[in-house]
């Protein structure tokens, strides 16, 4: 009676897993069950690049440029992102991705070697925002929108 059982109870638990397995798999879930969830915020890579000179269109180097955020509605908070120093021919080039939501990206240009190198400059700050971004890259067609292209020349003024 007991083996009787045992194979009654084995039969009946193959025919519903065979059949709970069977409707679990699938070649494409998407099909079945739409859209698949992803975790993840939307960026695009940026490319900075330009040339910083003096008033004369004499190329400057070893100026430090720095990507910061400072965003506009709080303008105490402020942290650096990136930065780069110009090379002999004044050209600087930042790589960065920026994420949805970051807002007030300025590029800082700064002397930092004193009279070195063409004498003491002044500082400046470019809002980067303000300046068209020119598609270089697709995207992942997911959460990455592409590569793009700021071209920021800077003429600093002497001090």
């Amino acid at each position: 009676m007991k083996v009787r059982f045992n194979r009654w109870y084995n039969a009946v638990l193959t025919t519903l897993l065979s059949m709970l397995g069977y409707g679990c798999s699938s070649e494409e879930p998407m099909d079945m069950y739409g859209t698949v969830v992803e975790y993840g915020a939307p960026n695009v890579d940026y490319v900075i690049r330009g040339t910083v000179t003096d008033e004369t269109d004499t190329p400057i180097l070893g100026i430090k440029t720095v990507l910061k955020e400072i965003p506009d509605n709080y303008p105490n908070y402020t942290y650096s992102i990136d930065s780069a120093m110009t090379d002999a021919t004044g050209k600087y080039q930042i790589e960065t991705r920026i994420f949805l939501g970051q807002e007030g990206q300025k590029l800082i240009v700064e002397d930092i070697d004193g009279e070195a190198n063409g004498g003491e400059f002044l500082s400046d700050t470019i809002d980067i925002s303000k300046i068209e971004a020119k598609k270089i890259g697709e995207g992942d067609g997911k959460w990455n929108s592409g590569k793009y292209e700021i071209k920021a020349d800077v003429k600093m003024k002497k001090k």
